[in-house]
């Protein structure tokens, strides 16, 4: 026993123990599938297709739509309403009677205007029974010229005491009943009980052109109109951009519409009328609601309306401290989405919309002597392939020759941007696929 204890603690028998003991210990800590499964970890590849892209920008602002005509009508004499024949939200065509008016005062002026003409042929034939001088006689039969000339005015203006609706739109508001009596200048001149006047959108008149009726008066948007008439399905929006944006807009451009998320639905319609008169009501429309429990994201349910750039205009807004080129934008839609005063987003393309082949620009190696090479999966494994390069947009370049659409590009791991994407893929590539997670 005193012998074998004298063995044991002898160097060459120590330490060759201590030898298996370390290696024991790399062994478990270092196995040989943990190793694998690290480089799989750190060396995934990533992979995306060639794909087919434009090399398109886009500019973009937010502006409130207006109908492109708006025009509010309302009787200029005094006298009680006849007819009333439209209601708001009905179509009408332009020459159409909206409305008629039986009217004391203008029935006088044509009174009085017969009167004068009869004065004057009188006076007329009186000097030519006196043997008057040839200049008298001039002077009363220009007289007489000019009393007749206010006769037919008057008596056109008699005929005329109706409202007519000044081009092909839509009836926005009604402000008038049978049997209203309207003061001076079309105001009401009676008392009537009831709630809620109809009144409806204060729409700038772009384009419009007011068209004078005879006994009508057109209104802007700060008076009360008795009758309103809108194109409902043409509309413009005014949006504004800056130096560095407003170069890349011209006029005749295709733009896209689309409702901005804070418009409220339950804002807009026609109502049935409703208020003080029977028939009486009016667009509603323009609300924006500020409310974010009560907003409707719409622009994800109605489809984005198609518009051109009408408008574009070389002086700078800097009423804001900030300089803003206007841009008016119209554009046609019959869907019943779109009415004015809700809020819109236009989109403004520019650049080159051909279809190109493209990778992101990242999976493109660029040697020293300018040449640039992507390294491609096939059937037979990866090989790296010479490419003809073009234009950038965003992360995506353009491949000239060399790579086909749909051939698979293998990315280099951790390369790009790190926004957002696997092993620092920039995230939204569309195409992209991790091999060997």
């Amino acid at each position: 026993m005193h012998t074998a204890r004298r063995l044991a603690t002898k160097p060459f028998v120590v330490m060759p123990l201590i030898a298996v003991l370390v290696l024991s210990g790399w062994w478990l800590v270092l196995r040989p599938d943990d190793a694998a499964e690290t480089t799989n970890a750190a060396g995934a590849a990533q992979v995306v297709e060639a794909s087919l892209g434009s090399l398109t920008e886009t500019v973009s602002a937010e502006g409130t739509l207006a109908y492109a005509q708006s025009e509010d009508l309302s009787f200029s004499a005094s006298g009680t309403v006849t007819e009333v024949l439209v209601e708001a939200g009905q179509a009408v065509t332009e020459g159409d009677v909206l409305a008629t008016l039986d009217s004391p005062e203008l029935a006088a002026d044509v009174a009085s205007a017969e009167t004068a003409v009869a004065e004057a042929d009188a006076r007329l034939a009186d000097d030519v029974a006196a043997g008057a001088s040839d200049a008298q006689l001039a002077a009363d039969e220009t007289n007489l010229v000019t009393t007749q000339d206010r006769l037919a005015d008057a008596q056109t203006a008699l005929e005329g005491a109706q409202l007519l609706a000044p081009f092909d739109g839509t009836v926005s508001t009604v402000d008038l009943v049978v049997g209203e009596e309207l003061g001076s200048g079309g105001t009401s001149g009676t008392s009537l009980s009831g709630t809620g006047a109809g009144s409806g959108l204060s729409s700038s008149t772009l384009g419009a052109g007011n068209t004078a009726v005879p006994g009508a008066t057109t209104g802007t948007a700060d008076s009360t109109a008795q009758i309103q008439v809108v194109t409902s399905d043409r509309f413009v929006v005014e949006i504004g951009f800056d130096d560095t944006d407003i170069e890349h807009v011209t006029e005749g451009q295709e733009a896209t519409i689309s409702l901005s998320t804070s418009t409220s639905s339950a804002a807009f319609g026609f109502p049935g009328g409703g208020g003080g008169f029977p028939g009486r009501g009016g667009l509603a429309g323009g609300a924006v609601d500020t409310d974010a429990d009560d907003a409707t994201p719409l622009n994800g349910d109605v489809a984005p309306a198609a518009g051109a750039v009408a408008a574009v205009s070389g002086v700078a807004d800097a009423s804001s401290g900030v300089a803003s080129f206007p841009v008016t934008v119209e554009f046609v839609d019959d869907s019943g989405d779109y009415h004015a005063g809700a809020s819109v987003v236009v989109e403004l393309s520019y650049g080159d919309p051909t279809r190109v082949v493209q990778v992101p620009s990242f999976a493109v190696s660029t040697a020293d002597d300018g040449s640039a090479t992507v390294t491609v999966r096939t059937a037979n494994g990866d090989e790296t392939r010479e490419v003809v390069t073009g234009d950038s947009s965003g992360n995506m370049i353009t491949i000239v020759s060399g790579l086909e659409v749909g051939e698979q590009v293998v990315l280099p791991v951790g390369g790009g941007e790190g926004r957002g994407g696997v092993g620092g893929v920039p995230g939204g590539l569309p195409g992209v696929v991790q091999e060997g997670s």
